[in-house]
């Protein structure tokens, strides 16, 4: 199984859009999303969080890199409080880290945190549409038909998020099971970034990447085999779970080369 995600790295290790080696910190690639971000806020805090947020869904920021305030806030154009509050809540978010020492610092995983997190999620996401498929409706079926072909659409980043996390709310009858849904999306926090921004991509065998469509899924689901479906969608947590944990090993052995 291979991974892939979009990266345009900074930091110590840092690549710009197209790839090519950067050493400039992040620093462009948080100013073009200021640049992006700079109209239409009703404060600069919510602003200064949507910045941060994104460079480090699109891997502008990396694992482990030192995130300092007062660079932060001369890259974004704003003060060091609104950069404060949004870490704050960026480490709520479960992509930031604040530490005594370090100060505030991009999250990073160990495999065997991962490991764990996968294996809890996937006994709580199938009991989760196990629980949805006994009030499946036509209207939940088209809904979220047309969710995921926005999730198959869009690419890595915060769009993606959103759409993806609108698919599995319906997905899994969020309304109805509010304290489930609440307990998976926490786990996802758990794993950051290698879950939330990025889209994963595996092998199909034959050496050929391939991504997930959730199509098949809803198919799934629409035919009411409680069975068949929670089958295809273990296949896809388990794909998911593999790309994540090759990635995380792929990153601590060139840890361990450098």
């Amino acid at each position: 199984m291979n991974a892939r995600a979009g990266q345009a790295k900074a930091g110590d290790q840092a690549t710009d859009a197209a790839g090519a080696p950067s050493s400039d910190g992040g620093a462009e690639a948080l100013r073009r999303l200021a640049g992006q971000h700079s109209s239409g806020y009703r404060s600069v805090g919510v602003m200064a969080y949507d910045i941060i947020r994104d460079a480090i869904l699109s891997g502008a920021l990396l694992p482990g890199q030192k995130l300092r305030q007062e660079t932060l806030a001369e890259l974004i154009g704003v003060s060091r409080v609104p950069v404060r509050s949004a870490l704050i809540q960026l480490e709520a978010d479960g992509l930031v880290e604040l530490q005594d020492r370090r100060g505030a610092v991009v999250k990073s995983v160990s495999v065997e945190q991962a490991r764990e997190v996968y294996d809890i999620r996937t006994l709580l996401e199938l009991e989760a549409l196990r629980r949805s498929m006994e009030h499946m409706t036509p209207e939940r079926l088209a809904r979220m038909r047309e969710l995921g072909r926005a999730v198959d659409s869009e690419q890595e980043g915060g769009g993606f998020i959103d759409a993806r996390t609108d698919f599995y709310a319906e997905l899994y009858d969020a309304e109805r099971h509010p304290v489930l849904w609440e307990t998976i999306e926490q786990l996802k926090l758990k794993v950051g970034r290698y879950v939330l921004g990025w889209r994963l991509v595996g092998d199909d065998g034959n050496g050929q990447a391939h991504s997930h469509s959730h199509e098949h899924l809803i198919d799934a689901v629409e035919a009411g085999d409680v069975e068949h479906a929670l089958a295809v969608l273990r296949e896809h947590l388990e794909s998911v779970r593999d790309a994540v944990l090759a990635l995380l090993e792929s990153e601590a052995r060139e840890r361990a080369g450098a």
